[in-house]
């Protein structure tokens, strides 16, 4: 009977201690111990997990800060779909952060997270036509760049997006009028 119940004991204690979540560590401010939890999951695919390991990295969380990691790691994650790395790639462009200020770029991928729900994206969006850093046919190239992107090998870029959004898309390039809407 001892045995029995020292075994249920040993049960309910191994019950209470769980794992640690890294996005459970990295709000409580661990992150150090977050960063270590996320990067073989970013190693392994996991979109969120690249992006949070991008934001180690912009942030110099838990890791020396590194500008050119965080790049990498949020076009990763943002090329797989992740909407919140879609637009952390379009703040670095906007700002010029490890890269060249590009508002074309930068409204890209503000565009396709926005398509996809970023209420945040959708923000930046209005900011860069309401200070007029791009003129309409810079915001025509940037949707374009979107629509090609869609076309191209990353596919995965804007997985939820309607398909009779794509078909316009693509017969509005194919027949060459500009701008598509």
């Amino acid at each position: 009977m001892m045995k029995y119940s020292l075994i249920v004991a040993l049960l309910v204690l191994g019950a209470c201690f769980k794992p640690a979540e890294p996005a459970a560590l990295f709000a409580a401010g661990d992150y150090a111990a977050a960063y270590r939890l996320w990067l073989p999951l970013a190693e392994a695919g996991d979109a969120t997990a690249q992006n949070y390991i991008g934001i180690h990295h912009y942030l110099g969380l838990g890791v020396k800060r590194n500008l050119r990691q965080a790049m990498q790691w949020f076009e990763q994650s943002a090329r797989a779909g992740e909407i919140n790395a879609q637009y952390n790639l379009g703040l670095m462009y906007e700002n010029g952060h490890h890269v060249q200020q590009d508002y074309v770029k930068a409204y890209t991928w503000y565009y396709i997270a926005a398509e996809r729900g970023s209420g945040n994206a959708a923000r930046r969006i209005r900011a860069l036509n309401n200070e007029y850093l791009l003129p309409p046919f810079q915001i025509w190239r940037a949707k374009e760049a979107m629509i090609e992107s869609i076309l191209d090998s990353s596919r995965q870029l804007v997985p939820d997006l309607p398909a009779a959004g794509r078909r316009r898309s693509t017969t509005c390039i194919h027949a060459g009028v500009h701008p598509c809407r």
